[in-house]
């Protein structure tokens, strides 16, 4: 019988069964040794722990919230009154802001890019401004421009039911729908500031769905009372940050071939009508600081009737906002009477949603075929920046002079806004040639009223005043 010898094995099989082997052992053992740390070890016993911050924390108490509503005693409107008292003087205006501005005490990197001109007031603190946010010492940026949702609606103890409706009311403790669910607001520089309502939400998905979740939580968003989910829709702007509020539907004069809302609050009736048809508006959802009108100019004009809605909104504690489009409305003056919360805004924005009615200006304009460019295209305005010019040794006048002659030569409708200006000969020389707009800093403006020969008759009438015994 033959003799049979066996084949030796292989050294690439036998390593990797012995590597395989070796991994599950040791494996097995550091799983279980971690195991019993972690059920068995003492935290604290693992050796002393410090946080660490890039910069020093500073302990800052936060600011009163402030209105931006008309209460008892105090005058407020949409758009505050602008307050330049503690302003840092701005002494170069042409500066094209990039969304970051640097606070007091950091300086601006060195660079093409140049200084800002957002000078922030005294006492705000430290930091650097990333579009329009302050970011502090020991603080990101996601920090500060993270989401706070508001308050889930309703609002325990701020609602009744009337008639089988669920209406706001002042709650027992004494706060008000319009203090409860408004965005709380802090301005404590005093710096000026505009408030921003987009109206007609709730009707497209699409446009109320983009809006809550795209447009920044500091804009307020308008619901129509009729739409669709509506406390599904003001839920979810709340949840986004948004405060909300409710259009009215006001009688108007012409109505065109829109039909009438059913629940349209009426010029000419009383409370017997117009009661019933503002509880049915305010009892579709809750959630909302305020109501708006939706057009309304007839309505508006008749204070008899404007009363006791009023009077309804002010014992709710509802806040109400006029649109800005009302020319003869009653409502501010009611409004002082019946001591509701009123706000009215300067004026409606886009309200034709057509290209031709966008205003447009064309800025960092630096030759004459750039502005001809700028007016074929339909620009509104072309901005040419005449102070960068002179810094590199180009008389910026002679660019105002062409851009002007080739707008007059063809009749382009573009205006001309000289920027950059650096003193009050260039508002002169730019008056003379005919630009149709200027844009300087608040040092130059002043400097206009300025001359030495005012200055010397001035202080002699003075004094002629003074040995007279003339006060002045």
């Amino acid at each position: 019988m033959p003799y049979r010898r066996d084949a030796d094995p292989s050294p690439l099989r036998t390593g990797l069964v012995h590597a395989g082997l070796s991994l599950l052992v040791f494996g097995g053992l550091a799983g279980a040794l971690g195991a019993g740390i972690q059920f068995s070890g003492d935290p604290s016993a693992a050796g002393p722990r410090q946080q660490l911050a890039l910069f020093e924390v500073i302990d800052e108490g936060k600011p009163d919230l402030k209105t931006r509503l008309k209460t008892d005693g105090t005058d407020m409107a949409m758009l505050p009154q602008v307050d330049t008292d503690g302003y840092a003087e701005v002494e170069s205006g042409d500066e094209p802001g990039l969304g970051v501005a640097y606070a007091e005490g950091v300086e601006a990197p060195t660079g093409t890019g140049g200084p800002s001109d957002d000078v922030m007031a005294e006492g705000e603190g430290v930091g650097v401004r990333i579009n329009g946010k302050l970011v502090k010492p020991a603080e990101s940026y996601g920090e500060v421009t993270k989401i706070a949702s508001l308050d889930d609606a309703p609002i325990s103890g701020m609602t009744e039911t009337l008639n089988g409706v669920r209406l706001p009311r002042i709650a027992p403790d004494g706060r008000t729908p319009s203090e409860a669910y408004a965005r709380p607001f802090a301005n404590p520089s005093q710096k000026p500031v505009v408030a921003l309502v987009v109206g007609g939400l709730g009707i497209n998905a699409t446009h109320t769905k983009s809006a809550i979740e795209e447009l920044p939580p500091e804009v307020t968003l308008s619901f129509a009372p009729d739409a669709n989910r509506l406390q599904y829709w003001i839920d979810r702007a709340r949840a986004a940050g948004h405060e909300v509020l409710i259009e009215l539907p006001m009688e108007n004069y012409d109505y065109g071939r829109m039909k009438m809302h059913p629940q349209t609050l009426l010029a000419g009736k009383g409370a017997d009508v117009n009661v019933p048809r503002l509880n049915t508006l305010l009892g579709r959802a809750s959630g909302y600081f305020g109501v708006i009108n939706y057009q309304g100019a007839k309505f508006a004009e008749d204070a008899a009737a404007v009363r006791p809605v009023l009077d309804v909104l002010s014992k709710r504690g509802v806040a109400l906002v006029e649109d800005g489009s009302l020319e003869e409305a009653s409502l501010d003056k009611v409004a002082d009477q019946s001591h509701v919360r009123y706000a009215k805004a300067a004026s409606p924005i886009d309200t034709k949603l057509t290209a031709d009615d966008i205003r447009t200006n064309v800025t960092l304009c630096f030759s004459a075929n750039q502005a001809l460019l700028a007016a074929k295209a339909g620009a509104s305005y072309i901005s040419p920046f005449i102070g960068r010019l002179d810094d590199i040794n180009i008389d910026g006048l002679d660019l105002i002079t062409e851009i002007r002659t080739i707008y007059d030569n063809y009749g382009f409708e573009t205006e001309i806004l000289a920027a950059s200006i650096r003193s009050a000969n260039h508002v002169k020389d730019c008056a003379l040639i005919g630009a149709d707009v200027m844009t300087a800093p608040p040092a130059v403006i002043r400097g206009l009223a300025d001359h030495v020969l005012t200055d010397k008759g001035l202080a002699a009438f003075l004094a002629d005043a003074e040995k007279a015994g003339i006060t002045v």
